[in-house]
């Protein structure tokens, strides 16, 4: 068997369950929201409605957008609670997590290094530390959890 269909099959292999656990096929998840949560759905027609959860029932999915909606499950193709912070407040608050991070690296491992006669100007550390939790916090933030996905059906 040649090498390129080994791996082939070997990846096919190794993305079915991921492929199949993602399927977010139940409904039960949107029945259960609490009323006021921010959530979106996409429709069949692939009009986005975001807004404020009110209630969902077997046969559709009531918002409160500037007014309030009811989408019928059967154009529903998706629905999604919105992530609490966004993308740049989470990398303003990693900034600042490494902000300190960076002075108490500075004020206990700094010493170690200026013992050894390689003085790291705090400035450096601070802002090292800065650069690299507000990058952290942007890959953490930003995100929407689906809740609900029909599946593909050709």
């Amino acid at each position: 068997m040649p090498t390129a269909l080994r791996i082939a099959l070997i990846t096919v292999t190794l993305a079915a369950p991921i492929a199949f656990a993602s399927n977010n096929e139940d409904w039960e998840k949107v029945t259960s929201l609490k009323p006021g949560e921010k959530v979106g759905v996409i429709q069949t027609n692939q009009k986005r409605v975001e807004g404020r959860f009110q209630f969902a029932t077997e046969s559709g999915i009531t918002i409160r957008a500037d007014r309030e909606i009811t989408i019928p499950k059967t154009e529903v193709v998706r629905v999604y609670r919105r992530g609490g912070h966004s993308r740049t407040t989470k990398a303003l608050i990693g900034a600042a997590i490494g902000v300190a991070a960076g002075g108490i690296l500075y004020g206990t491992v700094g010493d170690r290094f200026r013992n050894e006669g390689q003085d790291v100007s705090a400035g450096l550390w601070i802002g090292g530390g800065a650069g690299i939790g507000a990058g952290i916090g942007a890959l953490l933030g930003g995100h929407d959890q689906t809740l609900y996905r029909r599946p593909f059906k050709p």
